[in-house]
């Protein structure tokens, strides 16, 4: 595990709140050893930092000056430029892939259609490059919460069934502010973030949490 890492990771609040969905992620990812593992919409490359030096790193993002920094931070991972509608990988070549939060055309309106289409086509490209009994780590928004374009839990679970074996489950169930404290109050209190791991690994209050967190198997 690169504690030291995931410290600076946490440190840093790169992802808003200290309370979000991939920070719990980012622990999970930690503990992976000796595995070929892609993310899928790297950013600048922090998740693929926080895994363990025994696996191989792979990372793609369509932004180059995004891919220029994760490079940089993750000198010995592969990344490459490249849409994640057409990964540049062979089949069934990674043991893990990884997909925080970059679900496409969640953060910006879309014909319904298209939308539906693009995301149909990533689920498709993700399977094609698992390996059999592979896992998709994801992440997304729960559009319960923002009621906005993100995905429902209906969708969701559409676009993973014909691919993967699979349970949904929530991270965060508790209310926005003002019917709730912040959540830069709540991360100040010891034991509030493994209390949300403990009601996310129990499977409580999925379909009403503020993010969904899937690891999912290829079938």
């Amino acid at each position: 595990m690169n504690k030291q890492v995931l410290n600076e990771l946490i440190a840093r609040n790169d992802w808003g709140d200290k309370l979000d969905v991939r920070y719990y992620l980012a622990r999970k990812l930690s503990v992976l050893k000796h595995k070929k593992v892609l993310d899928v919409g790297c950013g600048s490359g922090v998740l693929l930092a926080v895994l363990d030096d025994s696996n191989e790193k792979y990372g793609i993002d369509v932004d180059a000056k995004t891919v220029r920094k994760a490079r940089k931070l993750n000198p010995k991972a592969v990344i490459k430029k490249a849409s994640m509608y057409r990964l540049p990988f062979p089949t069934n070549y990674f043991d893990v892939v990884e997909m925080a939060n970059v679900m496409p055309n969640a953060d910006f309106p879309a014909p319904e259609k298209t939308r539906r289409e693009n995301q149909e086509r990533v689920m498709r490209e993700v399977a094609r490059v698992l390996k059999k009994n592979g896992v998709l780590f994801l992440t997304t928004p729960n559009n319960a919460w923002y009621k906005s374009n993100k995905l429902s839990f209906e969708e969701l679970n559409s676009l993973l069934k014909p691919f993967f074996r699979y349970k949904i489950k929530g991270w965060n169930p508790f209310p926005k502010f003002p019917f709730f404290l912040p959540a830069r109050v709540l991360a100040r209190i010891p034991g509030w973030f493994s209390l949300l791991a403990w009601l996310c690994e129990k499977g409580f209050f999925t379909k009403t949490s503020k993010f969904f967190y899937v690891e999912a198997v290829k079938k």
